[in-house]
């Protein structure tokens, strides 16, 4: 696939290998610390649930609320990864 973006996440001491479409790209911001947002437009909806508490005491009853939420993908680029998609992306 050539409209794929590969890039690094790390969470704690582990290094994941990711991708998104760039053909999906709604924006991208650079920050302070050198770091790029990426947004994606591919908006879906999140399920969760949320424990309901006891309304005198708070603690927890047992019993959940379900929420759903409309978001779309936030991707953090950072180091090679900015320099990378910048080369890829930019318009000369």
């Amino acid at each position: 696939m050539t409209n794929q973006f590969f890039y690094n996440r790390t969470e704690g001491d582990k290094e994941y290998a990711n991708s998104f479409n760039v053909n999906k790209i709604i924006f991208t911001v650079e920050k302070d610390n050198g770091t790029i947002l990426v947004v994606l437009d591919d908006i879906h909806e999140r399920v969760f649930e949320i424990p309901i508490p006891h309304p005198k005491t708070g603690k927890p009853t047992g019993g959940v609320t379900r929420k759903r939420e409309t978001v779309q993908s936030e991707i953090t680029l950072s180091g090679d990864d900015v320099i990378r998609f910048k080369q890829l992306t930019e318009i000369k």
